[in-house]
Formats: structure tokens, C-alpha cells, sequence
């Protein structure tokens, strides 16, 4: 019964490998959402996330991503960038006991073209590859070939897997793309500001399967992320979604975000914004964010509520909670919200 019980918590973790990890702060991790966001920005800027779930159980779902983006400008050119590059690092570990692990850098870059008046429209074009280490640690399982009759379990016999291996590593490239409408955020001239972005994750398909001898190429993951921005007065609105696609499975998010700054102009936002927002991942999570932009630095705290309401009644409880918290900190001297940004953080 043990070794089932092990067998069975090995395929389960494997197959959750089939659906790539997300941040409920997907905006937050742009470079993790689409790589044309490296090419919006106008303002060096660095990015970390960290989500883990909050309950104490054997099988662990946690995620991190640090990221730092440069925009490149045209000599003498002091406000507008013509592209961007970045670079992100990426781990994730999942599974019971964490047996699963995956490591990833990735290097960055983006060409903008701006047109229109006053650049009112600009399309980010996005690139990115890297190095991916993924890990199946089989000696935080245990075997029923490892117990004896005499005092039970015993690490030093070896473990029984043979058809395996414990590491692979690839190479990866993902692309995207960024529409933006009004991406300086000018309410005198324009009621709203828009944008829409499509990305896709695994373009070269690489092998991942970890038994020997066998092919698994890595589905491409398809995202879709889109909102729209209303001023009013000293209140900010920003209703956005994000839809993803992989080997007939989706996941859609919905929420809106609002951003309240007390120092308000008509044209630019100044000084401390008070943030907060509200998700809903369909059929899985409820998710509540609150957070603080105070000069050069954004810190938002994240709480996803899993719902239960359409997980029919099991032995295993499917609802676990998690936590998130990101850090953005901009090296920008001005630090209005009418410069380009990433439309929600």
C-alpha cells in the first residue's frame, strides 16, 4: 500500500507538469507573462514575485521569478524608448514534497514601433530564449523495497528506479506580441487607455520527458492578456483579464484593479498610490490584492481563496490556498504613472 501510495503521488505530481505555473500577479511578472512587455517600458526597473500556498501539507506549490528590465533609448532622447531588453530568472517547485523542480534563465528583447499623434498607438514585438534545468528528485520518496521486517524503513537500500533520469535541460524560446493604445496614459487628450497582448510559450517544442529513451515534445502554451484604464478624478479603474491555452485545457482570469492617489492632477498621478484589486480565476480561486506605491518602490500582497464550489466531494482536499507577494522598484527620477509602464503595475 505504501509503494501505491508513492506511485500514485508520482503521477500526480507529473501530471501537473503538463500545465505551466502562473502568478496571480500575472502583471506583476511581465517578462513570465509576455516578452514584449520589455519593450513598453521606458524606465530601468526590477521585478521579483513569490507565490507558495499556506497550508502545511506534504505536497508543495511554490513559485519565484526575479526580472529586470532596460530600456533602450536613442541617444539624446530622454523619455521615449525604442525597445527594451531584460533579463529573468524563474524557479518553480511542485509535487509531493517538492520532488519536482525546475530552474529557468532567460534573456530578453523587444522593438516598439510608435505611430499616430503624439504616438497615441505603439506595437511591442518580443522575444525571448533561455536555459531550462528541470529536476525529479526520487530520493524524497520512499519504496516499499526500502522496508524491512525488522525495524522498517531503511535509507540506505537504493532506490528502485532505473527508467528514469533525475535531470533534464533544454533550451527554450517564447514569443509575443503587445498592442497599446494611449501608453502614456494621457487623459487630457484620450478618455482611456487600452491595451492587448498575445504570447507563446515552448515555440521549438522541447523534449522533457524524463524516462529514458523516450519523446515528450513541451506543448505550446497560448496567452492572451488584455484590460482598459478609465480615469476618474483621483481613482484610477483597470479591468483586465487573462486567458490561457494548452493541449485543450484553459484557464481564464478575470478582475479589476484600482489605483487611488490622493495627489491626483488632471494629467499625471504624484506622490503615494494606494493599490487594490480583485480576481477570479474561473472554477478554481478567488483572489484579493492590496498593496502601496510609495516613491520608487510597489509592494502588493496577494491572497487566492480557493473555491470549493465546484470540486465534487473527495478523499483529497483540492481547495489549498496561497500567497503572493511582488516588489517593483523603479530607477526612474520621475516617477509619474503617465510614463510608459506596464499597463496595471
Amino acid at each position: 500500500m505504501k509503494k501505491f501510495t508513492t506511485i500514485l503521488l508520482f503521477f500526480c505530481s507529473a501530471y501537473g507538469l503538463a500545465q505551466d505555473a502562473q502568478f496571480s500577479q500575472y502583471y506583476a511578472a511581465s517578462l513570465y507573462l509576455n516578452p514584449a512587455f520589455s519593450g513598453i517600458y521606458n524606465d530601468p526597473s526590477l521585478h521579483m514575485n513569490h507565490k507558495r500556498q499556506v497550508q502545511s501539507v506534504d505536497v508543495i506549490n511554490e513559485l519565484t521569478q526575479v526580472s529586470f528590465i532596460f530600456p533602450i533609448k536613442p541617444q539624446g532622447k530622454l523619455e521615449q524608448s525604442v525597445a527594451g531588453a531584460g533579463i529573468m530568472a524563474f524557479n518553480e517547485k511542485s509535487g509531493f514534497q517538492g520532488i519536482y523542480d525546475r530552474n529557468s534563465v532567460f534573456l530578453n528583447y523587444a522593438q516598439n514601433l510608435k505611430f499616430g499623434l503624439l504616438s497615441s498607438y505603439l506595437i511591442s514585438i518580443g522575444v525571448q530564449a533561455g536555459y531550462e534545468i528541470r529536476k525529479l528528485n526520487f530520493s524524497k520518496l520512499t519504496w516499499g523495497s526500502q522496508y524491512n521486517a525488522f525495524y522498517g524503513f531503511d535509507d540506505s537500500l537504493p532506490i528502485p528506479v532505473t527508467e528514469f533520469n533525475e535531470q533534464q535541460q533544454n533550451f527554450v524560446v517564447n514569443a509575443g506580441v503587445m498592442y497599446y493604445y494611449n501608453p502614456e496614459r494621457n487623459y487630457l487628450l484620450h478618455n482611456y487607455s487600452a491595451f492587448v497582448g498575445f504570447s507563446a510559450t515552448n515555440l521549438n517544442r522541447p523534449n522533457t520527458s524524463f524516462t529514458i529513451e523516450s519523446e515528450n515534445p513541451e506543448p505550446m502554451l497560448w496567452k492572451y492578456n488584455g484590460g482598459i484604464e478609465f480615469k476618474f478624478n483621483k481613482l484610477y479603474v483597470t479591468p483586465s483579464l487573462l486567458y490561457l491555452y494548452i493541449r485543450q485545457n484553459q484557464q481564464f482570469n478575470a478582475g479589476l484593479n484600482l489605483s487611488y492617489v490622493p495627489n491626483a492632477e488632471r494629467y499625471r498621478a504624484k506622490g503615494t498610490q494606494l493599490l487594490f484589486g480583485s480576481w477570479y480565476r474561473l472554477r478554481d480561486s478567488f483572489i484579493f490584492m492590496g498593496g502601496i506605491k510609495f516613491s520608487s518602490l510597489t509592494v502588493r500582497v496577494s491572497y487566492d481563496m480557493n473555491s470549493t464550489l465546484f470540486v465534487p466531494e473527495k478523499g483529497v482536499d483540492l481547495a489549498q490556498n496561497s500567497m503572493e507577494i511582488s516588489i517593483q522598484y523603479s530607477l526612474s527620477k520621475n516617477l509619474d504613472i503617465r510614463k510608459i509602464s506596464n499597463p496595471l503595475f
